[in-house]
Order: structure tokens, then C-alpha cells, then sequence
């Protein structure tokens, strides 16, 4: 613009001028005016923040008094405290240093030299209070979200909490984010700017103290224990009857000291969440108790009872013992023995015996293998029983039958004694599970004409000249077997055993 060289119009001019300029600083104070309130509103807001974090905090401190389980929450949250706390106060430092080195405050409490750029540049980028600042905010992030350790809810947090950093523009010229954040902006601008940091931490402080109030919020009693439960409808049962049983699954606090059972109006110590209870019944037959277990609510100081009566009977010890298959034992085989102990636990009986060799087989059952003939002795004691003890016969097996082949034929044709190919001992209407074996015998052809040829065979096989003779077998011909030895189990030495003879027709 041209200085026109009128004086009335060059007045007019230099008056404009001076209007614009007025009105500049104008809008420039509404502006930075607005900074400040907007910084007033922050604080406020972070105060009543605070106030919030407070109450979260007091909640998850009664919930750990409440709940010993629950203290490792209550420290972690006031590491939070800490953590916020120290951040919140370093913020704060800063804001009162740029004051100072503004100029301080007016009689309005806001700073003499709002306008001035200087102060924050030579504060915030040249002297470094910038990228402390950076660090800081980069590290209370990290302390708070590592209080976290739950993988799915720290993730889920790290998107919401606040306290993050701005990318610098692509775009920009500015090298680093101090000199972005802080470069040439005025008192009053970075105020707000450090007011937001502070109420970021405390938002952040909210959220952390929030997922620990999760984790132990609710007025509900709070279990941390479970075991399996079976209820039967009676603690006695004859062989035969049916035994009727609730199976569940039992949740109980093994830190929380609210819970009393009383048994029959006896109040009885609880330990781990729950009690031991012993009785000695003093009479025979049926008896019952009854179970009271109370529960005071730490947070609202309801009682709840729960009442149960139990049933169960009460017998004398005693013991019965049997050999399974008849009340005699075998050398040389296993012999089922059972022992049953009534009002005693299976588990607790010791079965014992210098005669016989035992192997148990389960509770209450055994293998018994005696180790020579005559009477056996078998003691019983253990869970409370007075040692009893059994007399049992103890026998060899008993002397098997000699068969040719497996058949009981005493006449065959020639064609069937040739097809034998020796004798063998058979136990008849015998029990167990054995085998006797043939040691040797002698075997006679009487030919209907002629002289008599005897063989001597070793085992129950017939040997070759054993063969040969059988095979001579004719009509009128008739073979006797005797002489026959045999060892059973259990046998020191061979038996000798009534013969056999077969008359060929």
C-alpha cells in the first residue's frame, strides 16, 4: 500500500492500522484466556478423578481385609498409588518451574508473561525438561501395565490406557517430539498440555485399579478350594443292601476366618475352611448328629447356617476268615483265602501266618501257599481288633486217576489202544487249578497164547519199546499198567498210584 500524500487520508490509514492491530491482540487474548480455563477444567476434572480412585482403592483394601487371599491385589494397587502419585507431582514440578521462569503469577492466578514462547523453548527443548518428560510418561505406561499379569486383560488395557505419545508429522520440521510438543508455544498453551499428562496418569490410575477391583469385587463368600464330596445316605451297609450316595463337588475358603460348625450345639475348631470332627459312640445301633455350619458375610455381616443331620450305625468289631473253597489248604497250589472284619476298614487288617506263605491279591483277599502238611495257623489283628487266630488242615492233593488217553475204557479193540500215546494222571472232582504228572511205569502184554512181556517206560509217553509192545495189541490180548509213579504239586517225592489193565475185544 501506497503512504497517500494527503495528511487527512494518511490519518485515516495509520488509524485502520492501529484498529487491526487492537483487534489481533484481542482475539490473541480470548485465545490464550481459553488455554488457561481449559487448563483450570483439566485440574478439576484430575481432582475428581482422584476422588474416585480413592473410593476403588478403599473398596479393594476391604475386600483384602476380608480376604487374606486377596492381599497380593491390595499391594499391587497401591503401587499403582505410588506410581501415579510420583508422576502426578513431577508434572506439577514442571508447571511450577516454567511459571517461575515466566515471571510467576499475577493478583488473578495466572502467569505474568502467558504470552511469552522463550520460556517454554529454552525450558522444554534447550535444558532437556522435554525429553524427560518423553521418558517418563514412556516408562510410568510400561510399570503400570506390567501390575498386569494376565496376557488377554494386560492387551486389552493397552488399548484403552491412556499416557501415550503423539506421532511427530511426517510432514514436519521438528526433530524430535520436545522440540513437536513444546517448540515456540506460549505459557498459557503448555499448561493445558502438561494439565492433560497429570489427568491421563490419573485416568490410567483408574483403569489398573479398576481391573483389580474386578478381581475381587462381590459381597458373595469367596471360595479358593474345592474337593469332592460324597454323601451317603448311611455310613454302615449289610452285604446285599443297596448303598445310595450323593457325589459332589464341595467349594470352601481355606483364608477367610467367618465360618463356625457346631456339631449337636458344640461349636468345633476349623482350620483350611474345614473341621475335624471326632466321636466315640458309646451304644450299639443307630445314631445320628447334627451338623450346623454358619457363614458371616465380611462385607455386609450376614449370617447364613446350614444344617445337616448325618445318620450312621454303630456295631462291634469282629472277624470272620475262610478259605474260599472249602476250609482245608492244598500244598502245591493257591488257595483263595478271605478275611472279613466287620466295623474295619479292609485297608487296616494285617493277616499273618508262620505256617503258609500269603500274597494279597486286594483288601481282604489272599493267595495262601502252605509250606508243609498238618495245621496251619493264620492270625488276624489291626484296626482296633484283638488278634484272632484260625487253625486250618493243610493236605497234599490227592492221588489222580490214571487214564490211557483221557477216556475210562477198561476193554478197547486193538485200533484204539494203538491210537493212545500214554497215560495220564487226572485229578477228578478236584478244585483248583493243578497237575499231576506221570514219572514212569511198567506195562504187561498177557497174550491170550503165550508168555507174558513186560516193559518199563519213563513219563506218561509211551517210549519206543512201550510203542512196539501196544502195537502188538490182538483180539484176547490184555495190557496192565502198573507199577505207576507220579509227582504232584507240592510233592517232595513221587506217589506210587493203583494200576490200570485193558482187556482187548
Amino acid at each position: 500500500m501506497s503512504i497517500p500524500k494527503e495528511p487527512r487520508q494518511l490519518m485515516v490509514n495509520l488509524m485502520y492500522l492501529v484498529l487491526t492491530v487492537m483487534l489481533a491482540l484481542n482475539v490473541s487474548a480470548e485465545v490464550l484466556n481459553a488455554f488457561l480455563s481449559m487448563d483450570k477444567s483439566i485440574g478439576e476434572s484430575s481432582r475428581i478423578v482422584g476422588d474416585s480412585n480413592a473410593q476403588l482403592f478403599g473398596a479393594i483394601e476391604q475386600q483384602a481385609e476380608a480376604y487374606s487371599q486377596f492381599a497380593p491385589m491390595k499391594t499391587k494397587a497401591n503401587e499403582v498409588q505410588i506410581l501415579v502419585k510420583a508422576f502426578y507431582e513431577y508434572v506439577g514440578s514442571l508447571k511450577t518451574e516454567l511459571i517461575e521462569t515466566s515471571g510467576g503469577l499475577d493478583e488473578n492466578d495466572e502467569p505474568v508473561s502467558k504470552k511469552r514462547k522463550e520460556p517454554t523453548t529454552r525450558l522444554f527443548v534447550n535444558e532437556g525438561r522435554g525429553d524427560e518428560l518423553e521418558s517418563k510418561i514412556v516408562e510410568i505406561r510400561k510399570r503400570l501395565l506390567d501390575l498386569v499379569e494376565d496376557g488377554n486383560e494386560k492387551a486389552l488395557l493397552e488399548k484403552i490406557l491412556p499416557l501415550e505419545l503423539d506421532p511427530i508429522p511426517e510432514d514436519s520440521d521438528k526433530k524430535n517430539w520436545a522440540q513437536f510438543t513444546f517448540q515456540q508455544m506460549p505459557v498459557a498453551a503448555v499448561l493445558p498440555i502438561l494439565s492433560k499428562f497429570q489427568n491421563d496418569a490419573k485416568i490410567a490410575e483408574s483403569a489398573v485399579l479398576s481391573y483389580f477391583y474386578n478381581k475381587v469385587k462381590g459381597e458373595e463368600f469367596v471360595f479358593d478350594d474345592y474337593q469332592a464330596v460324597i454323601s451317603a445316605d448311611k455310613s454302615y451297609v449289610i452285604k446285599g443292601e443297596s448303598l445310595s450316595s450323593e457325589i459332589f463337588l464341595s467349594a470352601f475358603s481355606t483364608t477367610a476366618d467367618n465360618v463356625t460348625i457346631k456339631v449337636n450345639g458344640r461349636e468345633i475348631d476349623v482350620r483350611d475352611g474345614k473341621a475335624l470332627f471326632n466321636i466315640r459312640p458309646n451304644e450299639i445301633g443307630s445314631q445320628s448328629f447334627l451338623a450346623e455350619v454358619s457363614m458371616t458375610n465380611p462385607i455386609s455381616g450376614e449370617v447364613k447356617t446350614y444344617t445337616k443331620r448325618f445318620n450312621y450305625e454303630v456295631g462291634e468289631r469282629s472277624v470272620t476268615a475262610a478259605a474260599d473253597k472249602m476250609n482245608v489248604f492244598y500244598l502245591g497250589v493257591d488257595n483263595p483265602f478271605s478275611v472279613s472284619a466287620a466295623g474295619v476298614a479292609s485297608k487296616d487288617v494285617t493277616v499273618s501266618s508262620n505256617d503258609v506263605r500269603m500274597e494279597k491279591i486286594r483288601n481282604g483277599k489272599f493267595n495262601v501257599k502252605p509250606k508243609r502238611t498238618g495245621i496251619a495257623k493264620i492270625t488276624v489283628s489291626g484296626g482296633g481288633l484283638e488278634p484272632t487266630t484260625f487253625e486250618y488242615r493243610v493236605k497234599k492233593i490227592p492221588d489222580p486217576v490214571i487214564r490211557l488217553g483221557r477216556k475210562g475204557q477198561t476193554s478197547m479193540k486193538p485200533n484204539e489202544i494203538r491210537a493212545f500215546e500214554g497215560l495220564v494222571a487226572l485229578l477228578e472232582n478236584f478244585d483248583f487249578e493243578a497237575r499231576c504228572n506221570v514219572v514212569g511205569f511198567e506195562v504187561t502184554r498177557l497174550p491170550s497164547k503165550g508168555d507174558a512181556a513186560v516193559v518199563r517206560n519213563q513219563g506218561g509217553k509211551f517210549k519206543s519199546e512201550a510203542k512196539n509192545l501196544i502195537k502188538k495189541a490182538k483180539f484176547g490180548d490184555t495190557y496192565f499198567f502198573d507199577q505207576i509213579r507220579v509227582r504232584c504239586p507240592g510233592d517232595e517225592v513221587t506217589r506210587k498210584i493203583n494200576g490200570l489193565s485193558i482187556k482187548i475185544q
